[in-house]
């Protein structure tokens, strides 16, 4: 049985590991990739179950990091997919300074000068 602190460090490496694989799949690939969202959870789910109906062997990392590796991915593409992350970006007010109150420009709106109308004009 593994040390607590090892097992701590062996989490950390996995979840830093995971933002970062992520974070370079969704610049270069999920962006890109238009699909629906429930098909990306409906996915997520099965890698999820699937390795505990197919009795893999526990002893083999690749078959206790892949399933739950590839369903974090999933379930985060899921989130950014359904505009979670967005919403909260939004709403906080020290992400997005340019809507703030003093950073607007003043926009004055000047009617255009027709030069015609003078000319025109009888008397």
């Amino acid at each position: 049985m593994p040390s607590w602190s090892k097992l701590i460090l062996e989490m950390l490496v996995f979840a830093i590991a995971i933002l970062i694989i992520y974070n370079g799949l969704k610049y270069f690939i999920l962006d890109k990739v238009k699909v629906n969202r429930w098909i990306v959870i409906a996915i997520a789910i099965v890698f999820l179950v699937a390795p505990s109906f197919l009795g893999v062997d526990q002893k083999n990392p690749l078959w206790v990091y892949g399933p739950s590796g590839i369903f974090i991915i999933l379930f985060l593409w899921f989130i950014d997919l359904s505009g979670w992350s967005k919403r909260k970006a939004a709403d906080n007010a020290s992400i997005n300074t340019y809507y703030k109150k003093g950073n607007k420009k003043d926009i004055k709106i000047k009617p255009k000068a027709k030069p015609n109308r003078v000319k025109n004009k009888k008397d």
